[in-house]
């Protein structure tokens, strides 16, 4: 798919398809092909604007007749919310996403509190994960691998060295250790709280699914998401990317190093067990589907949602 915001700052989606005999229009991700105001196909050189209109078809004379208005991008629904754009490819009929965030048993809406709309990229890492999304996901929503795997997390927040995810059932957040505000190797940084959070908040970590594919840290000086980008059934490339206050990031003193370089740390760890659980998974010795203690709810349900949303594979 293509997104593009047009002249009228409205954002737009269409599939990545020419209207003439559907070439592929655009290979990269960046955006720079279009800095021109035009998506132009590289087989017969159509060309579209970006609010998906008709504007050049070389091959096509006036005098065939041909109606270009009836011939614009095929668009996409895009809707945003918390400074994300989000994609819905299920046709009109769809409910909307403010409704399906509202309807949420996560409920992410909570969380509109740290404003991430009005955060900006500070620093990001870019993974390449040899293993299937859900597994990856599965990883997020428990901690009873913590205290094997995370010693530098389960210093920071004492409730992870129990394999339990969450402090209490349904808040969501759990406290860090006495004296720290942030998860940086001194549990301490010289950014400001971000503007709105409580007390409590600014000494508690959250984190957050938000289906299907996006991962929320949220601190009291920053925001961190993962975002999971299925690239086969046995890979996955993780955008890791931290958002701060422009204010913070002006300052000639910002450096998002001691947080990124610790969530860096806890990444790979991550990574690394769950393609060992990929290379398991697939053994023809692993056939009883898993085992999901009290611990693992949450896993449960996201798989019970994930096959809800996915329906009947056809055979």
């Amino acid at each position: 798919m293509i997104v593009t915001r047009g002249k009228d700052s409205m954002l737009r989606a269409f599939f990545n398809t020419c209207a003439h005999r559907g070439t592929k229009l655009c290979d990269t991700t960046d955006g720079d092909h279009f800095k021109s105001g035009v998506i132009k196909c590289p087989y017969h050189a159509w060309t579209f604007d970006l609010e998906g209109n008709v504007l050049g078809t070389p091959n096509v004379h006036e005098e065939e007749g041909f109606d270009r208005s009836k011939y614009p991008l095929h668009t996409i629904r895009v809707e945003t919310w918390a400074g994300f754009v989000w994609v819905n490819m299920g046709g009109p009929d769809q409910p909307s996403l403010l409704s399906t965030l509202e309807a949420d048993t996560d409920s992410p809406l909570q969380y509109e509190r740290w404003h991430l709309e009005n955060l900006r990229s500070g620093f990001q890492f870019t993974y390449e994960v040899e293993s299937n999304w859900k597994i990856l996901l599965e990883n997020y929503n428990e901690c009873l691998h913590c205290p094997s795997v995370h010693p530098e997390l389960i210093a920071m927040i004492p409730i992870y060295k129990k394999g339990t995810v969450e402090q209490k059932q349904g808040w969501g957040g759990n406290s860090l250790v006495e004296g720290a505000t942030t998860l940086t190797p001194t549990g301490q940084s010289n950014r400001p709280a971000l503007p709105g959070l409580s007390e409590v908040d600014q000494h508690t970590y959250f984190g957050h699914h938000v289906f299907p594919n996006l991962l929320l840290n949220l601190h009291s000086d920053c925001a961190m998401y993962y975002l999971l980008l299925p690239r086969g059934p046995k890979h996955t490339t993780v955008i890791s990317n931290f958002l701060f206050e422009p204010s913070t990031m002006a300052r000639e003193d910002f450096d998002p190093h001691d947080i990124a370089d610790f969530w860096d740390i806890v990444s790979l760890q991550d990574w690394e067990i769950c393609e060992r659980a990929q290379t398991g998974v697939v053994s023809r010795g692993y056939n009883n589907g898993g085992v999901y203690p009290w611990n693992d709810r949450l896993l449960v349900h996201f798989n019970e949602r994930y096959l809800k949303e996915r329906g009947p594979v056809e055979s």
